[in-house]
């Protein structure tokens, strides 16, 4: 029923190289965002059929998702993972999710998520680097919930090896870019560990956290690592007159 080869249209999907930094330009595939965006009248009507919650065939529905339309490649992989033998066929729904992520379909997160949290998961390398650059690229436009899942896949090894440079630099990233929560953890660590970040980098990223946190909670605690920071360096000088 799945297609087992990765379709050339998905792989050219692939928006931010892994050689690349962090915070490279996030890429979305907005090939299709009209129903005459789509280059034959069959997948036309197929769309619309769709759109007017029509039945599509697998086949109808998966040639939809080739051809670059998100909504139907969220679909379709919510359709194998209602299959009696999803358990084989998460690979390929991991794809298509991950196709639906590059199209902006950011409800395709939650699930892609959930599946690379599977233990064991069992896909290609191929697959698997298309999986994690759909990660970054919602990480790098602003998703907690990306970004919070990529760091702990990069922390725990799982399911992309573990690259504990790429999880620092994407809480770096992640903070400098109003996330409270990434900014609290690094002030933290500061404090366990100076040095771990430039003191001019570390005021920064607490100071953004402290007048734009989300919550009045984030703003109070960042206000307090600046305090504790800021006794700290006090003793520090003390102790070096």
């Amino acid at each position: 029923m799945a297609d087992r080869r990765l379709p050339a249209a998905l792989a050219g999907l692939i928006a931010v190289s892994l050689a690349g930094p962090l915070a490279a330009q996030a890429v979305i595939d907005d090939r299709v965002t009209r129903t005459d965006d789509l280059p034959t009248w069959q997948l036309q009507r197929d769309r619309k059929r769709m759109l007017n919650d029509g039945y599509l065939s697998f086949p109808e529905m998966r040639a939809l998702a080739d051809a670059g339309d998100g909504l139907a490649a969220f679909r379709y992989a919510n359709r194998l993972m209602e299959l009696d033998n999803a358990d084989d066929l998460v690979g390929d729904a991991a794809l298509y999710y991950a196709s639906a992520v590059f199209t902006g379909r950011d409800y395709a997160l939650g699930p892609l998520i959930r599946i690379l949290e599977r233990p064991g998961l069992d896909v290609s390398d191929k697959r698997l680097d298309h999986l994690e650059n759909a990660m970054r690229t919602m990480a790098v436009q602003g998703y907690p919930e990306a970004g919070e899942a990529l760091a702990r896949f990069y922390e725990t090894g799982e399911p992309f090896g573990r690259h504990p440079d790429r999880a620092r630099s994407l809480l770096l990233e992640r903070a400098e870019a109003g996330d409270g929560a990434a900014a609290l953890r690094i002030g933290s660590n500061a404090l366990q560990n100076p040095g771990a970040v430039a003191p001019d980098r570390l005021r920064g990223i607490l100071s953004l956290a402290a007048e734009d946190g989300d919550t009045l909670g984030t703003r109070t605690a960042a206000r307090s690592l600046l305090a504790q920071l800021d006794a700290r360096n006090d003793d520090t000088g003390k102790d070096t007159q």
